[in-house]
């Protein structure tokens, strides 16, 4: 039982899956789950930077 008390845990993931299909709505058909993804980071990165400024 101490043994399996001791054993050390994975770290649980964090991971987001979003719905291609919700996000297809705000990006033309012509982008590729790439550019998606791209395109959603960049977004973030800039909406990060604004919101770190603003404090």
């Amino acid at each position: 039982m101490l043994q399996i008390m001791m054993e050390q845990k994975k770290p649980e993931r964090n991971d987001i899956t979003l719905s291609g299909e919700k996000l297809r709505k705000y990006f033309p058909r012509s982008y590729s789950p790439q550019r998606i993804e791209e395109t959603i980071f960049k977004l973030l990165d800039a909406w990060m930077r604004k919101r770190d400024n603003s404090r």
